[in-house]
């Protein structure tokens, strides 16, 4: 018996590219705890556009905005909230610019991430806590991304947040 899927509507092969945070660290940017990966927007972004850069010339069909890390709390917390929504543009344009510099259709996936650490259920929130904070993040992001990949999510409740959210931006959502 053949079942039918919704896979079966996507192309045969889609490569997406790899991580971000692990990369930026094999090419000697700094990677503190506090902010991971988003670092790199203060300290080196034309690294982040060669790195999305790079995963396209490997094959990469989606490429994934260095977002993951870019959290108003975690930012606040060092000083630098006042520069999260300049942070998060960065993020999405220095895809895009990859993407350009492609002569190739790519897409772009807007990370959208557990906001009170990875894999840590226990420090979620509610619904009410999390959806402003992913709205205000997909409404900054909504111009520069093709679908919206809510990434590493701890919980029901948190994907749920997340989805509503990038949802209302009436682009395609994807949940892990």
């Amino acid at each position: 018996m053949m079942m039918s899927s919704r896979a079966e509507a996507l192309p045969e092969l889609i490569l997406l590219d790899g991580g971000m945070g692990r990369e930026l660290w094999y090419r000697g940017v700094d990677v503190p705890k506090s902010i991971w990966s988003a670092n790199a927007l203060l300290v080196a972004p034309a690294v982040v556009r060669d790195i999305h850069h790079d995963y396209i010339a490997a094959g990469a069909d989606i490429i994934t905005t260095n977002t993951y890390a870019v959290i108003r709390e975690d930012f606040e917390a060092i000083g630098i909230g006042d520069r999260f929504s300049e942070l998060l543009v960065l993020a999405c344009k220095l895809a895009v610019e990859a993407r350009e510099m492609a002569g190739r259709p790519v897409s772009i996936a807007g990370s959208l991430p557990p906001l009170r650490g990875s894999y840590r259920p226990d420090l979620v929130g509610t619904i009410d806590d999390l959806l402003p904070l992913y709205m205000e993040q997909v409404a900054v992001m909504t111009p520069y991304v093709d679908f919206f990949l809510c990434e590493t999510m701890s919980s029901a409740e948190e994907s749920l947040a997340a989805a509503t959210a990038a949802s209302q931006s009436g682009k395609p959502v994807w949940v892990s």
